[in-house]
């Protein structure tokens, strides 16, 4: 689901110039600020959780005269199948829901269980040799305070809290047929505990505590991203059904990429077919020219893509998993949701058009660094799905993703995350911006009165921390101006006692220079932090 509540499209960017056009130069008044005094604070508003606690799976009774080692093998399999159950109800209750949902009523915290993110534990065999229990550990989503909207009790010094599970049958849970999974089935599907008899349910006590890792702000990998010369964006409008919005943005879009200086493969969007081609335009990256593509897919009505028809399903579907398989960047912009992925065609008319997230984690990816944008309500899981794909084996991609309901009124997070990417000064020269600016921008861009989507980036580990396009070698050496420090992603900055000295835009620890720190930077003038830099 998603809703189409009306946005402001002006929405606050902290960082380092996020419009598609940015200023010639960041301030030329940079102070650097020592830690602990900073003006302005700035976090993301979604935390990672671990979950824990125990529970039990019992083989059929034909498997009682089967070896030990048969047995263990059939009870992780079977305990495999319980963690699925497992994220699903936490997800059933964590993620928000709508009015017409049939569990409305139940939970609803903005958070969502990280599907495929789990581990057994200690699994022990009982004295009837069918029955096995372990402990479990997954990995939750959610906002800041989920813990106190949980309203967690401590107990053995741990924050714990109880919710009643389902309890499908061994044959239910290994039934994981696309679109025909056991949890698709009432009463599973919209999870409500309390319409549920008591044999089919059984109440579980969860530890929760925040992730004891927390990733840093960083930069996409913009270097990678044009080393060949080109960076390519593909963006798919999937079905809607409130108002069209997959005809309605995807024409929206037209007409912006040209606001953008792109030229348009054909005279009009009415023109505009899913092998039209791509807009182009060109930037300097670090010195040299790039070419940029970018290429809109969406079900035309009468087309051969026709969003009602099983053929035009089919083709949608295609050209996702072709711009995967090529492209740079990959958008999906339309309706999402847990345990399900992207829905391109009218699921009223045909079961084609369907992306799962389970094909995700084997579909064919570019051997490339990628940037994928997952714009619908609640993809959180689709990160780890993509991340878990061999082709990428946790590197290589970055996934942007949500834990709540999305806006379907407006193409603006799309057109954020493509100005993000295409920043550039009036020089045409592109300035790459750090992550945490623009999921700033996603979140406040995309919520509402009644519902706030947070965006999170996964495989942020992995990207440089240190500005895409730095050079170290004028690092300490006296300036007046930024244009004395040389790249695009150099500054000059007043250093405490030593003067004004080339340094560069950093976005957490880790990517400075021995002897220097990521610490925030501001304006004199103006005594407001801007953004980063690495400083001494």
């Amino acid at each position: 689901m998603r809703t189409p509540a009306l946005l402001a499209a002006c929405s606050l960017v902290v960082g380092f110039g996020c419009s598609t056009t940015a200023d010639d130069g960041d301030p030329e008044d940079a102070v650097s600020v020592d830690d602990g005094k900073e003006d302005n604070f700035l976090s993301k508003d979604a935390l990672e959780y671990v979950l824990e606690g125990k529970s039990s799976i019992t083989l059929d009774a034909s498997m009682a005269g089967s070896s030990s080692a048969t047995r263990m093998a059939a009870a992780k399999k079977l305990i495999g199948y319980k963690q699925i159950a497992l994220a699903w109800f936490v997800t059933q209750y964590f993620v928000d829901k709508e009015e017409e949902d049939a569990n409305f009523h139940f939970g609803g915290f903005g958070g969502m269980a990280k599907g495929g993110m789990w581990e057994d534990l200690g699994v022990t065999e009982g004295a009837d040799h069918l029955t096995y229990s372990f402990t479990f550990r997954q990995l939750a989503a959610g906002p800041k305070n989920l813990m106190s909207k949980l309203h967690v009790k401590t107990v053995a010094g741990k924050q714990t809290f109880d919710l009643d599970v389902g309890k499908p049958t061994n044959d239910e849970m290994s039934h994981l047929v696309t679109d025909e999974e056991w949890y698709r089935q009432a009463p599973w599907d919209a999870w409500n505990p309390s319409k549920v008899d008591a044999t089919k349910k059984e109440t579980m006590t969860f530890t929760i505590a925040p992730d004891t890792h927390v990733s840093t702000d960083a930069f996409f990998d913009v270097n990678k991203l044009v080393a060949d010369g080109k960076l390519d964006i593909d963006v798919h409008f999937g079905w809607d059904y409130h108002d069209n919005f997959h005809l309605k943005h995807s024409k929206d879009l037209f007409g912006w990429l040209q606001d953008q200086g792109f030229t348009a493969p054909v005279s009009s969007w009415e023109k505009l077919t899913h092998t039209s081609g791509p807009f182009t335009r060109t930037l300097e990256a670090n010195g040299r020219e790039v070419k940029i593509e970018v290429r809109i897919f969406f079900g035309k009505p009468g087309a051969e893509n026709d969003t009602e028809t099983a053929a035009g399903g089919k083709i949608l579907e295609a050209d996702l998993r072709n711009s995967l398989k090529t492209r740079d960047v990959v958008v999906f912009d339309g309706h999402a949701g847990p345990f399900y992925g992207f829905s391109m065609a009218n699921w009223n008319k045909t079961p084609e058009g369907d992306f799962d997230d389970s094909e995700m984690r084997t579909a064919e990816l570019a051997d490339k660094y990628q940037v994928v944008l997952a714009e619908g309500c609640e993809t959180y899981q689709i990160g780890e799905a993509l991340m878990e794909n061999p082709h990428k084996a946790g590197k290589n991609v970055d996934v942007i993703t949500s834990m709540s309901f999305s806006n379907a009124a407006t193409a603006i997070i799309t057109e954020d995350l493509i100005s993000m990417l295409l920043a550039h000064d009036s020089q045409q020269r592109m300035r790459p911006t750090n992550v945490l600016s623009l999921l700033t921008k996603l979140d406040r861009a995309a919520s509402d009165a009644t519902f706030h989507t947070m965006y999170g980036v996964h495989g942020i580990d992995q990207d440089p921390h240190l500005h895409p396009f730095a050079n170290t070698a004028m690092f300490g050496k006296k300036c007046s101006t930024n244009s004395d420090c040389g790249a695009p992603g150099n500054l000059c900055v007043t250093m405490g006692s030593t003067g004004k000295k080339c340094t560069a835009a950093c976005a957490g620890d880790g990517g400075c220079p021995t002897a220097y720190t990521c610490k925030a930077v501001a304006s004199a003038s103006s005594s407001t932090i801007f953004g980063r830099a690495c400083a001494k």
